[in-house]
């Protein structure tokens, strides 16, 4: 049998290891003699006690006196460390990599490293099979062994990653007090030429934030720049990299507005061109980025943002997220692809038929807000036909803060006063963008939230795992959805989990036994906020806004108030600058203080994103202005 494990509370990997306590506890393993592999199962047997629903289980599978139980272990630890304590580092050799971390702790916890001479520790640390990023997880241990730990540390530059994860918070890592910032960008600017350099650890010293109490220089982020430029190209060019991509087309004889063709990770996309030649009026060819390209949901949210339901956990693994840096999964990456192929398309079909799209957002902010809406004196210019890419982008960016400024003057004084924006020469934030409208979007942070949702939805959850059942489900609701269970189909460790769910509602038993939801309703409510990470209030039916209220007033759902949601937001930082998101593209900033490259095809590229953004802003705000008028006349 395999060593006892504790992991975290919610880990699939719970039920297997309360097998193997159960079978530890009555096979008497506590009164045998012990080793350092025994020490550390029971050492993880207490983490499991001290969880109530595993120690109920524990009790109910072995009937033993769990208190009486703790305290033998305890005693038994004691003893084992209180005979080993002057060669306890030497056991470390007997046991499996997977348990170092367990090792460590005993070694911490009953301050063992204290009989510990430093030239026995320094040579310690340089064995094969001790990873010093263990050792950091320790700060009394790092701290105690300041200069043999530095030591080690700036004797290799990989462990460079090690340090910059450290300083983006990604673990709880300690350094040792004598490591100051000149040995740390000397270990970093080695590690950039390291022939076993990470592409993606480049990309992080290249985007590394300025408020992590580490200050990298530029010239070192250039350095890293130009490697991670060097090792891109090798990884293409040995044809490792993912294959994707999209094709575009535009045929004359198709009656059907638009087809789709997804074929693994490429979509064929066929546009009617008979359908856009035969409505060229504006409100249909900007509806086109509705219904045809999809560039929002049913709810008028943006479809193609950054969202972490949509990457897997192996994925999380690979890209880490943080806070400094905008998400890019691979859905998002492929839906960047998609939505620039499609802006670029319609663009040069439009143009082919005498229509720009620039003209067409003036047309929205000039005619339509004054037709639909009675609002007058909005003002936007669109760059001419005739000027360069560079000219358009220096042109048409600053019309983006004189868009929202405008709009916030509408809505705090009912007009635009354009002399009082004029006195203004500051930028605008996203997040402080408003709305006409209350209770615009709807989002969840409480524990109740976090619960329900991880268990209902998460492929991390331990209680969708069937192992009698041959199909396999990604999540407890698609389990529930498919199958007709009762409480004897789960495990008892899972139905401690389950027992949540029953208390709060969620689940219930049906007369048949049948375990099924309460309330459709509020598993709907969770599922949208789940996948979609907000709700757009107004855009749901009377009897859901009714339950987004009553959970609102238990706390249970927060409200905002704003033009954009919190992943638009974030979308637009990503692109306009660097004030969150430290790989943002920076457009403005860069064409504002001429920071951006000589290069025409980048300007080129930046235009049409630009025009991606106004497309964008046109819809959201279209659709806060429908939603103030609906709810006016109801």
């Amino acid at each position: 049998m395999s060593g006892i494990k504790f992991y975290s509370e919610y880990d699939m990997a719970c039920g297997r290891e309360l097998e193997k306590i159960v079978e530890k506890v009555n096979n008497e393993a506590i009164d045998s003699e012990w080793s350092i592999a025994d020490l550390l199962d029971f050492h993880n047997v207490l983490k499991y006690i001290n969880i109530e629903r595993f120690s109920d289980h524990i009790v109910q599978e072995t009937s033993i006196d769990i208190k009486t139980y703790e305290k033998k272990i305890r005693q038994k630890i004691g003893i084992f460390v209180g005979c080993h304590k002057d060669v306890f580092i030497n056991l470390y050799d007997e046991i499996d990599f997977d348990i170092t971390d367990d090792f460590f702790e005993v070694l911490d916890g009953y301050k063992l490293y204290q009989r510990i001479e430093i030239n026995n520790f320094r040579r310690f640390l340089e064995k094969e099979n001790v990873y010093i990023y263990t050792v950091l997880k320790f700060k009394r241990l790092t701290e105690y062994f300041n200069e043999a730990v530095k030591d080690v540390l700036i004797s290799d530059s990989r462990n460079a990653e090690t340090i910059l994860s450290k300083y983006l918070k990604e673990n709880d890592l300690y350094l040792p007090p004598s490591l100051n910032e000149t040995d740390i960008l000397s270990l970093i600017d080695e590690y950039i030429d390291s022939p076993l350099v990470n592409i993606n650890v480049l990309r992080t010293i290249i985007n590394f934030p300025t408020n992590k109490g580490l200050s990298i220089p530029d010239k070192i982020k250039l350095h890293a720049k130009r490697n991670a430029e060097k090792e891109e190209e090798k990884i293409f060019n040995n044809g490792t990299g993912i294959e994707s991509g999209v094709m575009i087309s535009y045929p004359k004889d198709q009656d059907e507005a638009i087809l789709i063709n997804m074929n693994d990770r490429t979509v064929d996309i066929k546009v009617s061109r008979k359908w856009i030649e035969e409505n060229t009026d504006y409100p249909t060819l900007w509806n086109n980025f509705i219904y045809l390209f999809g560039f929002v949901d049913g709810n008028m949210k943006l479809e193609f943002d950054s969202k972490k339901s949509e990457s897997g956990i192996l994925e999380s693994v690979i890209r880490p997220q943080a806070e400094h840096l905008y998400y890019q999964s691979y859905s998002f990456s492929f839906k960047e692809m998609l939505s620039n192929a499609e802006i670029y398309s319609y663009v040069n079909v439009l143009n082919v038929l005498g229509i720009r799209l620039e003209e067409m957002i003036e047309w929205f902010f000039d005619v339509y807000l004054n037709e639909e809406f009675q609002i007058n004196d909005f003002i936007v210019k669109m760059p001419s036909s005739g000027a360069s890419h560079f000219e358009k982008c220096r042109t048409i960016l600053p019309e983006i803060d004189r868009i929202f400024k405008q709009y916030n003057a509408l809505i705090e004084d009912g007009i635009i006063d354009q002399e009082l924006i004029q006195m203004s020469s500051s930028s605008f934030k996203i997040k402080d963008i408003k709305s006409f409208n209350k209770k615009k979007y709807v989002y969840s942070s409480s524990d109740w939230y976090k619960t329900a949702s991880f268990l209902l939805f998460s492929d991390q959850s331990s209680i969708f795992y069937l192992p009698k059942r041959e199909e396999e489900y990604k999540n407890f609701f698609n389990l529930i959805i498919s199958e007709k269970l009762t409480r004897n189909d789960f495990q008892e460790y899972q139905l401690k989990t389950m027992q949540w769910l029953f208390e709060n509602n969620l689940i219930c038993e049906s007369n048949m036994g049948h375990i099924e939801f309460v309330d459709q309703k509020v598993i709907y409510v969770l599922k949208e906020l789940y996948y979609k990470e907000v709700m757009s209030y107004w855009h749901y039916p009377k009897d859901i806004k009714i339950l987004i209220e009553e959970l609102s007033s238990r706390n249970l759902v927060d409200f905002e108030t704003s033009l954009f949601s919190r992943n638009e937001q974030d979308y637009l930082d990503y692109y306009l600058n660097k004030s969150k998101f430290t790989n943002g593209h920076d457009i403005r900033n860069k064409y504002l203080h001429g920071t951006n490259t000589n290069d025409e095809k980048q300007y080129e590229i930046d235009y049409y994103l630009i025009l991606k953004l106004f497309v964008i802003i046109v819809i959201k705000i279209n659709d806060d202005l429908c939603i103030k008028e609906n709810d006016a006349n109801n």
